[in-house]
């Protein structure tokens, strides 16, 4: 399907250069935001270890230039740059980094092409489809890309999950039958030194129907994350290509009024190649691919108190990833692995346990209330409780974590309660283009935890966001 795409896009963008055309500027906007943090984390959830804790000043600036040009063509650009105050240089040393202008999104959108429905979009963007279950960031909402300052030791400050980069490289074409609209779309993940064969890229195409009564809206996808055989170990490249294929769907209602209720659900299937990050993995080792079967569940209700005083508005949601009976455990033996792939998920149930843990192996209960005590600042609470959905071996260490301090080994006690996390936010609008917010959280480890690292983590992050 994955080649079949890129043949179908590549066709029709060569057809669309062939006809001469002058694209003069109609119009140009220049729109950005400049957002400020001050950011204080102790995330290491065991005694005496100082790696986690941080406390520092950062900002992202981003710089955004739209072109409007001839035949509905237009042409977008924006800067971005993520830092730390007072620091030159990124975590790994790399100089310059903190102050270097990156390019966060350059992409060509092309309306009506060839074909009236028809809009073709080219080039580094952004991707949202649903609640962004499975696609909405590259490298997740907890991970970003080692060029960002964000990325390192939590020592040097590991924010991780704060950065601002959601974009990709990719074409996507835009068919609008409304209510139908349907996108198809081909994407480079990772290009690994131009050799054939070794990147991983994404195909995929969404559905959307609009069926026009009770704001309902159904939803179905089909993705494909394929990482080719060349870039696992060389004692394994004769095996298949590590491929993740997601089918699902999602429905979105307001049964009643005020009411809204979604429910989103899919099943991944394909092979999963053992890697030199695995568990018990060695060159030495015999290895094979073995299938993949993995499930994921989401539902959510929200009511909007629209005749109570502070418009209070409260949600309820309970979401199940997959898991496997270990983490990262090579399997020599018949049976297929059923850990869910987070693939490209932009969500957070819990910002400590969304900085903490992968999306995958977990059962989530959370409640959710907001309210305007005076027009201009809304506060809210969150409730997360978590369990595994496999429990970890007794005396097994995991990475659990997105190793933010390059040693996250948890010591697990072959229980499944992983542990509940309160987070509150306040959120002032100053004017209709800054907005202040402060949010602190706490995130209480379960009886899944040796006591050796049970210790609360915790996080007060206040910020400042300017649009214009």
């Amino acid at each position: 399907m994955g080649k079949r795409l890129i043949l179908i896009l590549t066709l029709a963008f060569v057809v669309g250069i062939a006809f001469a055309a002058y694209a003069e500027v109609q119009n140009v906007k220049v729109s950005g935001d400049l957002t400020v943090y001050g950011i204080s984390r102790n995330l290491a959830m065991r005694g005496g270890n100082n790696q986690a804790t941080e406390n520092a000043l950062a900002s992202i600036a981003r710089v955004r230039i739209d072109a409007d040009l001839t035949d509905n063509v237009i042409a977008t650009v924006r800067l971005l740059n993520e830092r730390y105050w007072g620091n030159e240089t990124n975590n790994s040393g790399t100089s310059g980094v903190n102050t270097d202008i990156n390019l966060d999104l350059a992409y060509v959108t092309m309306k009506e092409f060839l074909y009236s429905p028809l809009t073709l979009t080219v080039g580094r963007q952004e991707l949202h489809f649903g609640n962004d279950m499975i696609l909405g960031d590259p490298d997740t909402n907890n991970q970003v890309t080692t060029a960002s300052p964000f990325f390192g030791t939590a020592a040097n400050g590991a924010d991780r999950d704060l950065t601002a980069r959601k974009s990709f490289d990719a074409v996507r074409a835009t068919l609008n039958y409304d209510p139908l609209v349907v996108d198809i779309v081909a994407a480079k993940i990772n290009e690994t030194g131009l050799k054939p064969n070794d990147d991983m890229d994404l195909y995929g195409v969404n559905l959307n129907y609009n069926l026009g009564k009770k704001n309902t809206i159904i939803e179905g996808y089909f993705w494909e994350k394929r990482t080719g055989r060349a870039a696992t170990d060389p004692t394994i490249r004769k095996s298949s290509p590590d491929t993740v294929n997601t089918v699902g769907a999602r429905v979105s209602s307001e049964p009643i009024e005020n009411l809204t209720a979604q429910v989103e659900g899919a099943f991944q299937f394909g092979t999963r190649v053992p890697q030199t990050t695995d568990t018990n993995y060695t060159a030495a080792t015999p290895t094979h691919a073995v299938d993949r079967r993995a499930f994921a569940l989401e539902t959510m209700l929200t009511y909007n108190w629209k005749k109570v005083k502070y418009n209070p508005v409260t949600s309820l949601c309970y979401a199940y990833f997959s898991g496997d009976h270990e983490n990262n455990v090579v399997d020599n033996n018949n049976g297929a692995w059923r850990g869910w792939d987070p693939m490209f998920e932009n969500q957070k149930f819990g910002d400590i346990a969304n900085a903490l843990f992968n999306q995958t192996n977990a059962h989530i209960i959370g409640g959710i209330v907001s309210m305007k005590p005076v027009d201009d600042v809304t506060l809210k609470g969150e409730y997360y409780a978590f369990w595994w959905a496999k429990a970890y071996p007794n005396g097994v260490n995991v990475v659990t974590a997105t190793a933010r301090n390059g040693t996250d080994n948890y010591n697990m006690t072959g229980r499944r309660f992983a542990g509940q996390e309160v987070d509150l936010t306040a959120t002032y609008d100053y004017t209709e283009d800054v907005q202040f917010g402060l949010m602190g959280g706490i995130f209480l480890p379960g009886a899944s935890f040796a006591k050796a690292n049970s210790d609360t983590a915790s996080e007060v992050i206040g910020s400042m966001k300017v649009t214009f």
